[in-house]
């Protein structure tokens, strides 16, 4: 790391937007590219910090993943499921459209096959956008959480609610 830029083996200096600073040494870099061309580096570093004692003490919140509402918590509050990720979904699905009637090996197909990517991008965006904010909302203000156990494999096989309970496990992994 020197100011803005990344020295990778082989390649040399990057310039990169570094978001947080990096605390102790680098142990290793991943290099990861999107669909749509855009690079990411994960970069793993060791420190010396002390981790901090678990307590149990502080408030305690249970919540319930529904097919209504994104969540509802045990002490009453209602998420409400996002409206910008319909809107993107159906953005992806015109989009979808359109390359699958393209000529394949062609130029318009690998155009069309680049807004696919985009589009898959942006919707995934979205929906990590919105859990992050949740999941960040709810880890603040609680000490405790439970999240609610549920056959999902099972769940799945219901064609009519898979699309909301597929959310459903993306909250319960954050």
């Amino acid at each position: 790391m020197e100011g803005r830029k990344l020295f990778l083996p082989k390649i040399g200096h990057v310039k990169a937007k570094i978001h947080r600073e990096i605390v102790g040494t680098i142990k290793t870099v991943t290099i990861s590219k999107t669909p749509t061309g855009k690079y990411f580096a994960a970069i793993l570093a060791e420190n010396e910090l002390i981790q901090p004692e678990v307590s149990y003490e502080g408030k305690i919140l249970g919540i319930d993943v529904g097919l209504t509402h994104l969540a509802i918590t045990s002490d009453g509050s209602k998420f409400d499921n996002p409206r910008h990720i319909a809107k993107a979904a159906k953005n992806l699905r015109r989009k979808q459209q359109s390359l699958s009637h393209k000529v394949k090996g062609s130029n318009n197909r690998n155009k069309a096959r680049f807004l696919v990517a985009k589009a898959h991008e942006k919707t995934a965006n979205a929906r990590k956008n919105t859990l992050h904010k949740l999941s960040k909302q709810l880890v603040d203000e609680n000490q405790v959480i439970a999240v609610e156990d549920l056959h999902v494999k099972g769940m799945m096989k219901n064609h009519c609610l898979a699309k909301a309970i597929s959310r459903e496990i993306a909250l319960k992994k954050l």
